[in-house]
């Protein structure tokens, strides 16, 4: 069965809630390895943006291809709560059967709902397609 979650966060302040309750619930280590593998971005040494180096060696190209550049942490939420985490092309023919990243992303998905459910910033919704139907 799959599981995907529609979150919409009503504004900046949900989204920056559940951004921060992600990095609370675990860990910045955690969400380090996550934002990595999502678009090769970093959280900045204070832990409250997500950036990123492009270029072609990540870290010390100049010119328009170099500098840091900052993501949104809304884009990041968004995929985080999408499919886009377990999309075989991007991660591998057997992502959702990888025990470690699945706990990791449904870790992180539970910190932000969980956190946004006692407040008022986001709506959630689950939806689950089952694999067989049942009359």
């Amino acid at each position: 069965m799959n599981v995907s979650m529609a979150v919409k966060f009503k504004s900046n302040t949900a989204v920056g809630k559940a951004f921060d309750a992600i990095i609370d619930g675990i860990g910045r280590g955690d969400i380090g390895e996550i934002l990595m593998n999502w678009n090769d971005s970093q959280l900045n040494e204070d832990g409250d943006k997500i950036i990123c180096y492009p270029g072609r060696d990540g870290r010390f190209s100049l010119g328009k291809e170099g500098g840091k550049v900052i993501i949104s942490k809304r884009e990041f939420l968004t995929w985080l709560m999408s499919d886009e985490p377990f999309d075989e092309k991007v991660y591998g023919a057997n992502i959702r059967n990888d025990p470690d990243w699945t706990a990791l992303i449904l870790r992180a998905r539970e910190a932000a709902i969980g956190t946004q459910l006692h407040g008022k910033g986001a709506e959630a919704s689950h939806s689950k397609t089952p694999q067989g139907s049942r009359n």
